[in-house]
């Protein structure tokens, strides 16, 4: 089966990649150039170049162009851990932009995650958080206005508490987070959200939700953060109950019980056989 240009030509950038042509961070040559090389269209080379920047080796940079990527690993992401926490334990200079808007209707699967009515007011702030000043993740948090309607931590990044977290912002107004869930799932990007984060749509990503609940199962705030797989993985930190002795021994005993009764039972039907 003949192979298409822009998979030869990703393949022939893969082994120059490996030869160390170009260094890492170094700039290839424009694609129109590399399309005189192969004897191509710009667009074949492009797409080439997108095969390799969905597995790590070049990155784009819009308006720039196309560069050899320094081998990177993952960064580790504890699922209840801060982004811009994660970042910086990677080594990282942590970085975010965001917008907060107030009295935001909530949309209908944010309603529901919030157990309240579609539409109610929310408080919606937007994030992009980047590590050495490159976008690295996206965020989206939620909260029902009337949790913090006329305190001073209205908007979770100003006032005297901007950017504590949600768990110290809402104590502070009486509000006590027992507890957070958190659902996982992976998708490809939208255009917008592969042009925010560098990468092209082909590059998977992971879609988190995270929603903070009260002692009493009440949620207060729901957050949805988008990671390219390529840049993250996610710890999941599970507590495993205390080791009883006691517990244990009776649980033995009754499981040697319960296997002598087997015995039991069936030497008698053996013996009804015979």
């Amino acid at each position: 089966m003949p192979t298409a240009d822009y998979q030869r030509i990703a393949e022939d950038l893969r082994r120059r990649l490996a030869e160390g042509e170009w260094s890492p961070g170094e700039q290839l040559p424009s694609r129109a150039s590399l399309a005189r090389e192969y004897q191509t269209s710009p667009a074949a080379v492009q797409r080439g170049q997108e095969l390799l920047i969905d597995t790590g080796m070049l990155e784009g940079r819009k308006s720039v162009g196309v560069f050899v990527r320094a081998p990177q690993p993952r960064i580790a992401l504890p699922v209840l851990l801060s982004i811009p926490d994660a970042i910086r334990q990677a080594g990282l200079t942590p970085g975010v932009e965001y917008r907060s808007d107030v009295k935001v209707p909530a949309p209908e699967p944010v309603a529901e995650r919030l157990s309240v009515d579609a539409g109610t007011p929310c408080v919606r702030t937007r994030y992009e958080y980047l590590g050495n000043a490159r976008p690295l993740a996206l965020g989206e948090s939620w909260e029902p206005m009337d949790l913090t309607h006329r305190t001073p931590v209205l908007l979770p990044e100003d006032g005297p508490l901007a950017g504590a977290g949600v768990v110290r912002r809402l104590a502070s107004v009486g509000v006590r987070v027992g507890h957070a869930q958190v659902r996982t799932h992976v998708r490809y990007p939208n255009d917008r959200e592969a042009l925010q984060l560098g990468i092209t749509r082909r590059t998977l990503i992971v879609r988190l939700d995270r929603t903070h609940l009260t002692d009493t199962g009440q949620p207060v705030e729901t957050a949805t953060f988008l990671l390219p797989q390529t840049r993250w993985e996610l710890i999941y930190d599970v507590p495993v109950p205390a080791f009883d002795p006691v517990g244990e021994e009776h649980c033995s005993q009754g499981a040697a019980a319960h296997a002598a009764e087997v015995r039991r039972v069936r030497q008698e039907g053996t013996l009804r056989g015979r």
